[in-house]
């Protein structure tokens, strides 16, 4: 990815991504002329941008997008390319964390945009952002074009981008581009890329018709997203493991994976999620006579549903 040539914002870059480090140039003197001196920092901009971080980190992300919408008007107020990148990708961010799918893509898209027009160069991190809201949102062949325009010279976006591509491949039963981004991976020594490599590998066996193979992989990914805090990732992991078990005859099990999975995904208000998984439980423990399961996912839906219209007004 190549550098920006502007300076560096004066708030820390959001940390949800392996963004690179935007860096002040060292500026060698010449003579005896001083160097001379940075511009002064936004601080409005910066205590937002800031604030929308530590959000994200403490998971709240719906405070995070609060904060981080405003650092961005700011941004544009200050008509800074930088700041607008950064505090754009911050804001898509935290729209996925909570959810909204849709509104990060916007977002995403709306920047990308504004810094194509000033010829600013369009970080790989807003990209890859943007390759998961089309993910998200179901849009498969938009998600891998826009994945696929990510150079991604800093290792730790080259390697989600991977990922990304790897659970695309997997949603279009690819198994040679899932293989692809499967060795891309390797052996990181991250936990969160462990389990990325874990789980990718799992959906390669499963597709191999390796079930007994892809119900481990699958556990040892839930156990890493589990101990990294990722819920998202522990509940595809889950999902995946319950398809493995499905594929053994194992339906009492596959039951009770899928059931749980739900729970954490309404849990998130991912809800489109959470009413595949709970539906495909309540249907498994049907057929496994597992009237407590069964019942489990029909009163989660339940709950969900209410929560649904609550929101709705």
């Amino acid at each position: 990815m190549r550098r920006p040539s502007w300076p560096a914002p004066s708030w820390p870059a959001p940390s949800w991504l392996p963004l690179p480090l935007l860096a002040l140039p060292l500026l060698a003197a010449c003579g005896s002329t001083p160097a001379p001196a940075p511009p002064p920092p936004d601080e409005t901009l910066g205590r937002a941008a800031r604030a929308g971080r530590l959000a994200l980190e403490l998971d709240r992300p719906a405070e995070a997008a609060r904060l981080y919408g405003t650092a961005l008007g700011r941004a544009r107020e200050r008509d800074d390319a930088a700041a607008i990148a950064d505090t754009g990708i911050g804001l898509a961010a935290a729209d996925l964390a909570r959810g909204r799918n849709a509104a990060a893509l916007r977002t995403a898209r709306e920047v990308r945009a504004e810094l194509i027009r000033r010829a600013a160069p369009v970080p790989d991190a807003l990209l890859l952002v943007e390759a998961l809201a089309l993910y998200r949102t179901g849009d498969m062949a938009g998600a891998q074009s826009v994945a696929a325009q990510v150079t991604a010279e800093d290792a730790d976006i080259a390697r989600r981008t991977w990922f990304l591509r790897g659970l695309i491949a997997a949603g279009r039963g690819d198994q040679t581009a899932l293989a692809e981004a499967r060795a891309a991976l390797g052996e990181p020594e991250g936990r969160a890329f462990r389990a990325d490599a874990r789980e990718l590998a799992a959906a390669a066996a499963l597709a191999g018709r390796d079930a007994p193979g892809a119900r481990r992989l699958a556990g040892e990914a839930g156990a890493l997203r589990r101990e990294g805090l990722d819920y998202r990732g522990l509940g595809r992991a889950l999902a995946l493991e319950a398809e493995a078990a499905q594929r053994m005859g194992d339906n009492a099990a596959a039951a009770d994976l899928l059931l749980r999975a739900g729970r954490g995904a309404a849990a998130r208000n991912e809800f489109t999620e959470a009413r595949r998984w709970l539906n495909a439980a309540e249907a498994l423990a049907r057929q496994a006579r597992l009237p407590e399961i069964g019942n489990a996912a029909r009163a989660s839906l339940r709950a969900m549903a209410e929560r649904e219209r609550d929101a709705a007004g």
